[in-house]
């Protein structure tokens, strides 16, 4: 029967042996290799009995679509894409490093440029503001050539026509001061040099003094013109170089914007104290054009100008107003602006002042006497006078000449021979000066012993703040700036020559002690003499006080006050009034100068003050001591 059958196969590639499947007629394979296979089948009857003939059949088995010739194909051109695609991309990585280096390369010599741009361009403006400051500095002298001969024409002529005209240079050339200041201080700026200089003083009165010299300029113009101060005195330290710049660049531009008929006020406003500080409040109110609200912000800024209907209304350098301000920011203060156009403007500024420690241990805030004392020939002080400028060493020279001998020297070295062969009693010199400046020059006549006792008076053009020090190190024991008037430094020649000449009457009075045959000197006395001494040669310096005075002797303050209670009987501020006292009685007697102005010689900022304490020390007023002198005299 068929169903009995029984098969045998075998797959040729495949199978090695036949395969016998019984009586199933199908036949199962998996995971053959792609190609061509031969499938042998062969039977048996029911008997076993196989049968010889073979069928066959041809099997062939597809390959996957991913191992197809055409997939083949497609790798290699895949992969030949991909080894150009690396190849190119690399060649691109190449050239973008090579495209990033270039721009830094590119870069950094741009920056290096730009930085030799920038360094050359600041060589070049420091060369400029150095040409503009060593040119100001130049301008100093001829200013004080200008200055000096117009304040004297001005008090001999007060009242008649050429009056008002000698006042029109004077009040010009202090504008041309002013600007020639306000350059240096931009360069300060610039710099950051700028330093507060503050000493003691009497605040309001100084106000007014800057306030007075606008006054010639109120009647010109026809301006009601007033000071308003909120009390008499107000006694602080300030610097008073700036305090009266700031005032001046405000004052000026209220009068230079305000017209015919309008008003002017300077005014100090508030004051009070405040954590140990002195919040004092200026205020410069005028009637003049005004200035709009969107412009007040920039008013303070450097080189500012306000365009007034196509005009340029300041006609200055625009700086005025920035160095204000940062005067104001020096002392932690602020100024501000109100204005309204054609109705006028108020400037205000307050300044945190350190209090004085009391107006009575002030001392002189500066000299403003002159000398119309005139000695005997055989009794007149002989006076060098150092100085490389023909023009200005002839204007010292004529300004002096009615009170003193004089003798001329053109640069150091000439100066320095002439005080060994001459010894003056006074050398007045120059700083600048060819072959042997004025600060070696006082330092060279300080270190000999020959001139060592020639006191100093150095002038100087320059403004830096260091210059005072440096001068004062060299052995000077007077330092002005260029240009100062002429008062001043006949106040102060007096002073040093009657100072030396009292230092030798108290020495001989307090210090020596004689013996029939024998001086001895102990250690108290040399230290006497060294107070003495110093009190002497510093009487005139505005920065002299008893902590000066105690760094001198290297002293605690309380220290210098034992010591000098122990040998003298009074504290060091006593000691320092004695002096001068005494100083004043002797002026009081031999000259003839007014009780203020010997108040002022004598370092007394407040004649009242002086008056006081004059009194107290010798039972009488100065007027009195005179007329008491005089009935000595008769």
């Amino acid at each position: 029967m068929p169903e009995d059958n029984q098969y045998e196969f075998r797959l040729v590639g495949f199978d090695k042996d036949w395969i016998r499947n019984g009586k199933e007629n199908s036949a199962y394979y998996t995971n053959l290799d792609p190609g061509d296979y031969t499938f042998q089948v062969r039977a048996s009857n029911n008997d076993g009995i196989w049968d010889k003939e073979i069928k066959s059949i041809i099997i062939r088995v597809a390959p996957p679509f991913w191992r197809t010739i055409y997939a083949y194909i497609f790798y290699v051109i895949a992969v030949a894409g991909g080894l150009f695609w690396i190849r190119h991309r690399g060649i691109q990585k190449l050239k973008q490093k090579f495209a990033l280096e270039q721009e830094r390369i590119q870069a950094k010599q741009f920056i290096e440029q730009q930085k030799r741009d920038a360094e050359t361009k600041h060589q070049l403006d420091a060369m400029k503001i150095r040409f503009l400051t060593n040119l100001s500095h130049e301008f100093r002298t001829p200013i004080s050539l200008i200055m000096g001969p117009i304040d004297t024409l001005v008090a001999k002529n007060k009242d008649s026509k050429l009056g008002d005209q000698l006042n029109l240079i004077r009040r010009n050339a202090r504008r041309l001061l002013n600007l020639v200041n306000q350059l240096l201080d931009f360069r300060k700026m610039e710099y950051h040099e700028l330093k507060l200089q503050d000493e003691d003083g009497e605040l309001v009165s100084f106000v007014e003094e800057v306030y007075r010299s606008f006054q010639d300029m109120a009647l010109q113009k026809g301006i009601d013109y007033s000071f308003l101060p909120c009390q008499e005195k107000l006694y602080c330290r300030f610097d008073r170089n700036k305090i009266e710049r700031i005032l001046f660049n405000l004052i000026y531009n209220a009068f230079k914007f305000t017209k015919k008929d309008g008003d002017i006020a300077v005014s100090i406003t508030s004051v009070s104290m405040m954590d140990k500080k002195l919040h004092v409040r200026f205020e410069v109110r005028d009637t003049g054009v005004g200035i709009p609200e969107q412009l007040q912000k920039s008013i303070f800024e450097s080189f500012f100008q306000y365009d007034n209907d196509g005009k340029v209304a300041s006609q200055g350098s625009g700086i005025g107003l920035s160095i204000a301000q940062s005067f104001v920011e020096m002392y932690n203060g602020e100024i501000s602006v109100a204005s309204q156009p054609e109705r006028g403007s108020v400037f205000k500024f307050d300044l945190w002042l350190d209090p004085a420690e009391s107006d009575h241990d002030m001392l002189p805030e500066q000299e403003i006497i002159t000398s119309d004392q005139s000695l005997e020939p055989r009794q007149t002080p002989l006076v060098l006078i150092i100085e490389d400028d023909e023009d200005f060493r002839y204007y010292l020279k004529e300004s002096l000449k009615e009170y003193y001998q004089i003798i001329e020297a053109t640069n150091g070295k000439d100066g320095w021979q002439k005080a060994l062969f001459h010894h003056p009693d006074l050398v007045v010199s120059d700083v600048q000066m060819p072959y042997l400046n004025g600060m070696e020059f006082s330092q060279k006549l300080a270190q000999d012993k020959r001139t060592k006792h020639i006191p100093v008076v150095l002038l100087t053009a320059s403004q830096v703040d260091n210059g005072l020090v440096c001068g004062l190190e060299s052995g000077a024991v007077g330092y002005l700036t260029k240009p100062f008037d002429m008062h001043v430094l006949i106040a102060k020649i007096n002073s040093l020559l009657h100072l030396n000449q009292a230092f030798k009457e108290v020495y001989s009075k307090q210090v020596s002690i004689v013996a029939p045959e024998l001086t001895i000197v102990s250690e108290k006395d040399k230290f006497l003499q060294k107070v003495l001494n110093y009190v002497h040669d510093n009487i005139d310096n505005p920065q002299l006080s008893v902590e000066v005075l105690s760094a001198h002797t290297s002293m605690s303050r309380a220290s210098l006050y034992n010591k000098l209670l122990e040998l003298t009987g009074m504290s060091p501020v006593d000691f320092i009034r004695s002096v001068k006292l005494e100083k004043a009685a002797s002026l009081l007697e031999k000259s003839d100068k007014s009780i203020s102005e010997i108040a002022y010689e004598t370092g007394f900022a407040n004649p009242n003050y002086f008056t006081k304490v004059f009194k107290a020390k010798y039972q009488m007023t100065p007027s009195e001591y005179i007329q008491a002198q005089k009935s000595i005299s008769v």
